[in-house]
Formats: structure tokens, sequence, C-alpha cells
């Protein structure tokens, strides 16, 4: 039994440097048993462009049989353990599935039914539970055929053990072929990817305490997941990395063994080389070093501020908190009272918040929360007017001639044809602006209840280096405002932008936060390890960004044709009083509150990187690594032209506030019109880019980055971590590094 690299039958596609793009292409030709389907079925799922309004998906768009013929005519069973699970939730729906002819997803580990005449796909990490399981469904003769796909590498003694197990059972027949899929990445944006491995990762990079094999074992668990996501992208990037140290290094250093080792084996070559690729840096097998991006392997040491601060944008602050996860997050919404005046219920709600999908949630995902209000009320407003539209249809004068009337009614009745034909998209866009109506309350209650309004502007005051004295900090953490671990994250980042405080401050302080009843674990572990040390805090670019109807009857113009009824009850209200509610709050407490325009410390640092120069000292404090030079006895030769390409990575987690800093830098390298971690235009940077309206439209352009400049060349940058950490999640891996100290 032997294994086949699946990527040595891509073809390539147009799908740019889009990391989610090009993993639903590879997971779409392991669904078609490993071959590649009609071009209409790739790269699937992605933004039309980066001005379109409405987000579509090829995968979803096809049905079931196909146009050109047989290609899905064989319908199949899907098995998955639970990391593969999370890798295709983001990617790929239920009806993506069907329109594979996937009829029936299942987890591996799960009571499952003979299917004696259907094939069985599984992919699933290669792990001993789970060659036994597969093993022991041979057995039992579950399916017609498996096709294995695991999405790493298996090792020899696991495929050996699955070759004896079958063998014993006879079944060793079922088993049609093994592929190394090299998916061992979870892609949730175009520009964005996580790891989620190894668990608690600050932890496994920073614990003093940590075993040697275990220590192992995680760097070689991060690379092996890089090295994935590169030959998804088929690239082989310069690497760059500290000097300094820590798991950055570790990890860059092992990866560009591992990409050196694999290019001097000629029977892999395959596994970066593609027939053919539009991308610029698609089948680097053998492309020139100008092509070639470049990875940036950071420690999140370089700087912690901005994974405890309190965010302010759209998408951030639902990840913070309402536990975004996988694109997805639940929500427990109280629903309208019953007639007889009983107490409102509660229902969970699951909302997908997809950008592929959602194009509210793709337009609005920066913005600053002030203006996610009015974006609301403008969507609403919209939806109105189209429905409003049905009311005109009725307008017919009976004063009229009769050969005139006739035309009317006859022109009437073809808009009304085609507003029924509308009827399923403004029904999703009645669910979207309901979703977001919902999600947005959800954030303004807890904003309200923990002033997070009030924690964000004075951690971004600390951080473009306002003075703050201790009576104010005192103050701060002494109020009633916020809970214990707010306090203590506003004063973590004090601590660490400062640097300066007194030992009779610092017991001041620590006094407050214990009567404030917050645990000084992570304090301690700052203060006892030289890890705050590498921290570096933002400095000002640029200054603080400016700050950015009526209800309708859900069905416009009363009266109507016969039978006009039954719209009405199936559009239904949209709920204007609670959007109403929600504009008002937001424009009356937080019209003025927006993020200030600074490039954070990472965003800054990648910018150095990418043009190659000097300005922060980081082009002679990270190493430069290339895996395509065998002979490095004189050193590696460098490149002289600045990078179009880069992948970020930060091992120890990473989050949605660094990520969105990120994406306006490339904006605003080209011109701020440009999608979501998607091809980017050349133009001129500016030091702030202002958006039409209230502004919702940029994303967080003009609120974030900074700096102006000469004209140029486009910059794409994809974002990953080894998980992307809530700023509570974070505080408590630092919390369990600080109670180790202390034993």
């Amino acid at each position: 039994m032997s294994t086949t690299s699946v990527h040595a039958y891509a073809t390539g596609s147009s799908t740019g440097f889009s990391i989610r793009d090009r993993q639903i292409d590879a997971l779409v030709r392991m669904l078609n048993f490993n071959t590649t389907p009609p071009a209409g079925m790739m790269s699937g799922g992605h933004l039309a462009s980066s001005s379109s309004s409405s987000a579509s998906s090829s995968l979803s768009s096809s049905s079931g049989a196909g146009a050109s013929g047989s290609w899905n005519d064989v319908w199949k069973i899907l098995v998955y353990d639970r990391y593969c699970g999370d890798i295709l939730a983001p990617l790929l729906r239920k009806g993506d599935l069907r329109n594979q002819g996937i009829t029936l997803p299942l987890p591996l580990h799960s009571s499952r039914q003979a299917v004696s005449d259907v094939p069985c796909i599984y992919f699933v990490a290669p792990t001993r539970d789970n060659i036994k399981r597969i093993a022991e469904d041979a057995r039992q003769s579950l399916y017609e055929s498996l096709h294995l796909n695991f999405n790493t590498p298996v090792p020899r003694p696991l495929l050996e053990e699955l070759a004896h197990d079958t063998v014993q059972s006879q079944s060793s027949h079922l088993i049609n072929k093994v592929y190394d899929q090299y998916l061992n990445f979870i892609s949730l944006e175009r520009g964005l990817f996580t790891l989620n491995n190894p668990p608690s990762s600050y932890i496994a990079f920073n614990d003093p305490f940590i075993s040697d094999a275990q220590a192992e074992s995680n760097v070689e668990s991060v690379v092996n997941s890089l090295f994935s996501v590169l030959v998804t992208l088929k690239v082989i990037p310069i690497i760059r990395c500290p000097k300094s140290g820590g798991g950055a290094k570790l990890v860059a250093e092992q990866l560009d063994k591992k990409l050196s080792q694999h290019l001097q084996s000629p029977s892999s070559a395959s596994l970066f080389s593609s027939s053919s690729s539009s991308s610029s840096s698609g089948g680097d097998g053998g492309a020139s070093a100008f092509q070639r991006p470049v990875l940036i392997i950071l420690n999140r040491n370089v700087d912690l501020t901005v994974a405890l601060s309190h965010a302010w944008t759209y998408q951030a602050l639902v990840h913070d908190l309402l536990g975004l996860s996988l694109n997805t997050i639940r929500l427990d919404v109280k629903e309208e009272s019953a007639p007889g005046g009983g107490a409102p219920k509660t229902k969970t709600h699951v909302y997908d918040l997809d950008p592929s999908y959602d194009a509210f949630w793709s337009e609005n995902t920066a913005t600053p929360f002030p203006g996610v209000g009015v974006a609301v009320k403008s969507a609403v407003d919209d939806y109105q007017a189209r429905v409003a539209e049905v009311g005109h249809l009725s307008d017919i004068d009976n004063n009229k001639q009769e050969d005139e009337k006739a035309q009317l009614i006859e022109s009437k009745t073809k808009d009304l044809s085609q507003f029924v034909s509308d009827i399923p998209e403004l029904q999703e866009k009645k669910r979207v602006i309901g979703a977001h109506t919902n999600i947005a309350l959800a954030l303004m209650e807890a904003i309200q209840d923990r002033s997070i309004d009030m924690f964000f502007s004075h951690e971004e005051n600390i951080m473009t280096r306002a003075y703050l004295d201790k009576r104010e900090v005192l103050s701060i953490i002494q109020g009633d405002k916020g809970t214990p671990e707010d306090k203590l994250r506003f004063f973590l980042i004090y601590f660490l932008s400062t640097k300066s405080v007194t030992q009779t401050d610092m017991d001041a302080y620590e006094e407050a936060l214990v009567k404030a009843g917050a645990n000084l674990a992570p304090l301690k572990y700052l203060k006892e390890t030289a890890a705050f040390n590498e921290s570096l805090t933002a400095t000002v670019v640029g200054g603080p960004s400016g700050s950015s109807g009526g209800k309708g009857d859900g069905m416009g113009g009363g009266g109507g044709l016969a039978g006009m009824g039954w719209m009405k009850n199936l559009m239904g209200s949209m709920g204007g009083g609670s959007v109403e509610s929600l504009t008002g709050l937001l424009s009356n407490s937080f019209k003025n509150l927006l993020p200030k325009n600074k490039n954070l410390y990472v965003t800054r640092v990648v910018d150095a990187l990418m043009e190659m120069k000097n300005g922060l000292g980081v082009e002679d404090s990270y190493l430069y690594l290339d895996p395509k030079v065998s002979n490095r006895g004189a050193g590696v030769p460098r490149r002289n032209s600045p990078f179009k390409e880069a992948i970020v990575f930060v091992v120890g987690g990473g989050n949605y506030v660094e990520y969105q800093n990120l994406l306006d830098f490339s904006r605003k390298q080209s011109g701020g019109g440009v999608s979501v971690g998607g091809p980017l235009s050349s133009s001129s940077s500016s030091s702030s880019s202002s958006s039409s309206g209230s502004g919702l439209g940029g994303g967080v352009g003009g609120h974030l980055g900074g700096g102006g400049g000469a004209p140029s060349e486009r910059r794409h940058i994809i974002y990953g971590s080894t998980e992307l950490l809530t700023p509570h999640a974070f505080c408590e891996q630092l919390a369990e590094l600080g109670t180790k100290m202390k034993k």
C-alpha cells in the first residue's frame, strides 16, 4: 500500500494569492476522487471583486447533475475526524457538499450504518486511533470502496499498520487509494488562516518547564502545517524571522530545512509545480526570486499589547465579546412577547459570518462599531425601498381609457413577475439584516455593561504614548466600570507600554487590582520573565481620525392588486423599532469614538521587510533564509527589490485587530479599493483613506495605518497564526504560566 501526493495532479486555477480559494480548490478535487472537476466548480466561495456588494460561490450555484455530464453522477459519503471537520466547516456548506455528490457527511468516530453500494471519501488526520477506525470500517465492509485522504503525510508505521489490519480481515481490496493532501490548516478568509494547533500555543512556546520532546513536537507540528500552506499556495518563499530566537526562529529554521530537503528530492518536486497558474506566485517550483513571496515568522511576544487590548471594530468585537469561531457564533436572542403578554422566550441562533456569503459582514468587518448601526439602518432602508415598489404596482388610474389601462396593467404585471422572481434574494437580505441587527444589539449590551468604550479609549491613548498618571490609572482600576479582567487587561497594557513603574507604584496598583477581584498571575508572569522585554508598542503615525430616516411600514404604499396580501405575509416586518433604537444609541453615545490612525508594530515590521529597508532595525536583526540555496558556505545571496507578496505568521497566537491592521496597510498601498485578502491595485499610499457617506465601504481605511509616501508596488498579504486568541483566552494562558512560576 502506497500513498500518492494529491498536489501532483493540481492543474492550478486563477485564484490569485488567496489561501482560502486555493484550499477550496484542493478540497473540491479531493471530493471528486482527486480528479479535477469542470472549471466552474473550482475557486468557489470567494468574493467576485473588491467592490462587489454581494458575495457569491460557484460551488453553491452549480446544479446537482452538472451541465456537462457525469462528473458527479457518483454519489458519495464523506467521513471526517474532528480537526478535518474544522477545516471543512468554514469552506464548504452542506449545499456545496451536495453539489460535489456528497449525500452524507459523517464524523469518523460515530455510529455509522453500512451503505455497501456507495463509495466513501475519508478526510482525516494520520493518527493511530483514526487508522484503527478505518481498518474496522473496512472489516465491516461499511462502504463499496474507501478513498483515504490524510490532511498531512501519513507516517510509514501507521500505513503499515493499516495494511496489516486490512490484510488480516481480508478487506484490503476495499481501499481504493491513499492520498497525502497537505491541508493541515484552517482557512477563514482569502487572506486569513489559523492552525488551531498546538493547543494553548502561547503556553506551548513560552513554558519554561516544557520537556524537550514536547517542545520539539510543537515545533514540528507548526512546521508541517506551514509546509502544507506553502504547498497549497504553490510557493517557495524567502523566510525572515528574528535572530533573537524563540519559537519563531525554531520554526523558521526547521521549515527552511524541510523545504530544502524536499527540493533536493526529485521524486517530490511536483508538490510546488502546476501545469498552469495565473497567480504571480503560482507554480513557484521554477519561479525566479523576483516572483517569490516573503514568509515573515514572528513571536507573539513582539507585541503583547494588541493581544490584550479592547477592540472597537465589528469583527474584532464579535470575536472578543461573542466568541466568533470558525466564522460562526451562537447567540441567545429574546423573541417577541407572545400575544397574551407572557414573558419573551430566548432562542439560540447560530449565525454563519462568512465574508464570501454575507455581503454586509464582508463590507463591515473592519468598521468601527459606531458605523455598524448606520450600516444596518442603510441596509434596512434599501430593503424597504425595494419592497415599497410592490405598492406602486397597484396604482391603476381608473379614469384612463380602456386601452391605456390595459397597457398599464400589462406593464405592472411584468414588473410584478420580476418582483416575485426577486423574492428569494429579498428574503436572504431580510435574514442578513435581522442577523446583524441582533448581533449589533448584543454587542451594544456587552459594551454598555462592561464600559468597553472607556477601556478602548484609555488603551488607545496609552499605546500612542499619551501620558497617564498614577491617579488616573488607580481611578480606572478602583472604579465600578468593567470586569476585573477588563481592569487587568488595561493595567497590563499600561505596564508593558511604560516599563518604568516604580516598586511603590506597583504595590499600589497590585493592591487595587486584588481588591477589584483580578487574578494577578498574568502580571506575575510578565514581571518575572524576559518575555515583555521584546514587546514593542505602536508609536503615533498620523493623528486621530474624524468621526463619520424614518421608519417604513415594511411594504410601502397601501392598497394593491387582488391577492397582494400573501406578499405582505411572506416578507414580514423588519423590526424597525430595534434598528432605530440601535442607530440612536450608537449616534448619541459613540459617534466621536474612532480608532486612531496608526500602524501596529507587526505592520511596521512587515512594511520594513517587504520594502527591505532598515527603518526599525529589523533588516539587520532578522534572519534571511532561502530554501532554494543549497550551498550556503558563502552566505545566502539576497534580492534587492521589494516583495509584492507576504505571508505573515505569528507563533503563539494572532488576533483580528492585527489582521485588520495589515489589511488596511495593504489597502492603502493600492489606493484603498481592494477586496479582503485579494489582489490589490497599485496606487500611492495616503495618510488616511476616507470613504463617502458613513465611511462603511472602506473598512478600516482612514482609521488605522498611516504615513504618506511615494507610489509603491501593489502588495498582497496573508495573515496566519497558531491560533486566533481572544484577549480572555490570552489572559488565561498568561495566568497558567504565572501560576506555574509560583510553584
